[in-house]
């Protein structure tokens, strides 16, 4: 393997396509080619960014010699996509949510557990820096609660309506819980209450749900699909209590703020930041962390296979939750 990991993207729409414009600014990964069913939008990104394009992950394996994938394709595709991959005996970082739950989350995990081929969820979130800070003074003293709300521009709905909150955005926030509460913490019972705010939408804009863990710590995730702009691409904060200390986190952490005449822009700088043309955001910390993993052939100590799944299946049952109308 030469000293920059070779990656190919599985699918370049709204996030892969961050995905790829990230691996072709690391100087320590070569973007290698980007696959999208769509061989249209495949060309016009790899010709924005200088790569091979192809259709599909089965032709990206076949044509290209890479030494790992981003699968950022929809939820519906990822089991085949990984599945292709691990058969190859290529690493994967998949979007998240990993799978749907229930008979696939399975499959996931008899698939990859006897394979030996790396596979990472891509839960972002735990590569800002303050959630690292933070998870670094929780195993020191533990957290006994924990409050996580995240609002989300409502025209995303027509992008994402068609799939219940907690399986979109809410997974974000059910893995930060799995990572900030103590590792031996298991899940006892999960509760909720859900409301419509748009009533001709099939699934509630409003979610409220309430963890309950052996240890008595607990967790309460609120999202709320109802943010009146895009000019803030996510309100995202989360409490942390333990028995000494409070912690309060909020991502994008509103370190810049640019007044308009249509109103203030908020960039997420915590996730895709750039300096000097060199990435610098959590997209970047963690393609880079997954190519560290790559080219040493050891696991991610930030997150693995099992940290996605548990967040897919916990939110699969909050979405059963869903009232009757």
């Amino acid at each position: 393997m030469s000293s920059a990991v070779r990656i190919g993207i599985v699918g370049v729409g709204d996030f892969g396509r961050r995905h790829a414009a990230v691996a072709a600014a690391l100087p320590e990964v070569q973007l290698v080619a980007v696959a999208d069913r769509d061989r249209g939008r495949a060309l016009t990104v790899a010709q924005e960014l200088g790569c091979a394009a192809v259709g599909g992950i089965e032709e990206l394996l076949a044509e290209r010699a890479v030494d790992a994938v981003v699968i950022a394709t929809p939820q519906h595709r990822h089991l085949a996509d990984v599945r292709a991959a691990v058969e190859a005996g290529v690493p994967a970082l998949v979007e998240k949510p990993v799978v749907s739950a229930g008979e696939e989350a399975q499959r996931l995990r008899e698939l990859v557990a006897g394979s030996g081929v790396l596979v990472v969820p891509a839960h972002v979130s735990r590569f800002l820096p303050g959630v690292a800070q933070l998870r670094e003074r929780l195993a020191i003293e533990p957290a006994v609660a924990v409050r996580a709300v995240r609002v989300v521009p409502v025209e995303r709905l027509d992008m994402h309506g068609g799939e219940h909150p907690a399986l979109v955005a809410m997974v974000h926030d059910l893995d930060l819980v799995r990572a900030v509460l103590p590792p031996d913490a298991e899940l006892v019972d999960v509760s909720s209450v859900q409301s419509w705010t748009e009533p001709r939408r099939p699934h509630p804009q409003v979610v409220m749900a309430q963890l309950t863990f052996s240890d008595g710590s607990l967790a309460s995730v609120e999202n709320r699909w109802t943010l009146p702009h895009a000019r803030q691409y996510i309100d995202a904060r989360m409490e942390v209590t333990t028995r000494r200390w409070t912690a309060h986190l909020q991502t994008p952490s509103g370190g810049l703020r640019i007044a308009t005449g249509a109103g203030d822009l908020l960039p997420d700088t915590d996730l895709e930041a750039t300096v000097a043309g060199l990435p610098v955001g959590a997209l970047a910390t963690q393609l880079r962390h997954f190519a560290a993993c790559v080219s040493a052939g050891r696991r991610s100590e930030v997150v693995d296979l099992e940290d996605g799944l548990w967040s897919v299946e916990v939110a699969a049952r909050i979405a059963a939750q869903q009232p009757q109308r």
